[in-house]
């Protein structure tokens, strides 16, 4: 009987390092405008590109937090979402849409110090982390958690609530049913998809208290909206969301 190969297979910690550093010994190319990295760069994107992200600045929906409206929009005027305020540091394009895609699904964790930081700089006027009692990042399902190796949700919420000095949440806010990957459907079929996915743990932990939810990026709103119905279950005194980026089409 044939003996199967043995196989090596660095850690995650290493293989990210060595990763790091082919891309800054060997000459590479940006993601984004394909012109070659400078030694100071971030891995994958170049400086240039860095300073192309459009950062969202008021006037913004109160609620949702739609660039341009004074007020409320026509959605939350006519229907209101149950969160009390929804804000975003970005638009979801070009360099944040790459570096976002990148860490996400091409799992380069190396993105995450450098997010993070974006997040903390550029944070809306009028969200305060520091004001809520837990930070609540929005759950991926434990297979695709074991498929992907991190949350990402999970990791810009650590750092977003460490700088602010607030607990995060991770194991209360829960998503106990797995399902298609938003980014794969339209509009309707999203609604859809995410409908009963979520479930809340221990609700007394969070009952009466101020919640913050993070997610990196916001299209329709349907994983959001059901995240926040399930929360409400269990009676807390105020649900806020901060995604990182956000489509301006959804």
């Amino acid at each position: 009987m044939r003996s199967k190969p043995i196989t090596f297979q660095l850690p995650s910690v290493l293989r990210e390092m060595f990763e790091t550093a082919i891309v800054f010994l060997y000459p590479a190319k940006c993601r984004v405008c394909d012109d070659s990295l400078g030694v100071a760069s971030m891995p994958y994107i170049c400086a240039d590109c860095w300073q192309d992200i459009r950062f969202l600045e008021p006037p913004w929906c109160d609620i949702c937090g739609t660039p341009g409206v004074n007020g409320l929009c026509d959605a939350c005027a006519t229907s209101p979402p149950r969160y009390g305020q929804l804000r975003t540091v970005a638009l979801y394009q070009t360099t944040l849409q790459q570096a976002i895609h990148l860490f996400k699904f091409e799992k380069k964790k190396v993105f995450a110090e450098h997010l993070i930081r974006l997040i903390n700089v550029h944070i809306p006027v009028d969200c305060d982390v520091a004001t809520y009692d837990f930070v609540l990042p929005i759950p991926i399902h434990k297979k695709r958690l074991r498929e992907r190796g991190f949350n990402q949700a999970t990791l810009l919420a650590d750092g977003i609530a460490k700088a602010a000095g607030v607990p995060v949440l991770t194991n209360t806010l829960v998503r106990k049913r797995h399902t298609v990957a938003q980014s794969s459907l339209d509009r309707e079929a999203r609604q859809q998809n995410i409908v009963g996915a979520f479930d809340v743990l221990d609700p007394d932990i969070i009952r009466g208290k101020r919640l913050l939810v993070i997610d990196d990026v916001f299209t329709t709103g349907a994983t959001i909206r059901e995240a926040v119905n399930e929360l409400w279950t269990a009676d807390p005194a105020e649900i806020d969301v901060l995604t990182l980026a956000r489509t301006m089409n959804p």
